[in-house]
């Protein structure tokens, strides 16, 4: 909060002593990266990872046999190897010091070493070696949850991923030149809360019908809750 209140001060108003744009552009995605996140950013990612979570247990639930629920437990390890291998990769070339100094290279691929055999084990374990976890968009079409993958995970995507129309709101014109705003975007906030109740009731109807949590009865109590009827 002290942070927010000195660069909020410090902020204000304050014109870009630049006409180079790029600067103008890394200035703007440094503001809205670090600032902005008190406006309903937490929302948007908290939806997209419950919106991920529905395309995940769709896409499970629509394999007939258990090999994609295995794929989801091996990608788990996978990943955290596949980056460690990027990493260890930029040490060998001294690229990335600032990691070097959190840990050493040997300490990295020790690391790596492990879950590879903790990978190794699981992979026994389950029975299944080679089955691969297929991207986001593929899992929402094989587990028709297409729909869900192009609105709402895309809608709450856009932001996220910084893009121009969204950088807009940070930014405004002061006597000729680009000024910084920290007022907090709230132009949306109520149609992202719809969103999320709408997308959470599919969530939780989803979860009931496959896995019988919340029951029917509890499910059914909060449908007709009084809550509910004033949305």
């Amino acid at each position: 909060m002290k942070l927010w209140n000195f660069l909020d001060v410090r902020l204000k108003s304050y014109k870009l002593k630049t006409h180079d744009f790029r600067l103008i552009v890394l200035l703007n995605m440094t503001l809205a990266a670090q600032l902005k996140g008190g406006s309903n950013d937490n929302l948007q990612s908290k939806l997209r990872i419950l919106t991920e979570a529905i395309i995940n247990i769709n896409y499970i639930l629509s394999d007939e046999t258990d090999k994609s629920a295995k794929a989801f437990i091996l990608d788990s390890k996978r990943s955290r190897i596949k980056v460690l291998n990027r990493l260890i990769n930029l040490l060998e070339q001294d690229r990335v010091p600032s990691m070097a100094q959190v840990n050493s290279i040997e300490n990295y691929r020790n690391m790596k070493l492990s879950l590879e055999q903790e990978l190794s084990a699981q992979q026994n374990l389950l029975g299944i070696g080679n089955v691969a976890w297929p991207p986001l968009e593929l899992r929402a079409i094989k587990g028709n949850s297409d729909e869900l993958y192009a609105t709402v995970f895309g809608y709450f995507s856009q932001d996220s991923h910084m893009t121009a129309d969204s950088l807009d709101r940070f930014l405004k014109e002061v006597e000729n030149g680009a000024a910084f705003t920290t007022e907090p975007d709230l132009s949306v906030i109520d149609q992202e809360i719809q969103t999320a109740f709408a997308y959470y009731l599919i969530f939780i109807n989803i979860c009931s019908e496959k896995l019988g949590y919340p029951t029917q009865e509890e499910l059914k109590e909060f449908n007709n809750s009084e809550m509910l009827s004033l949305s």
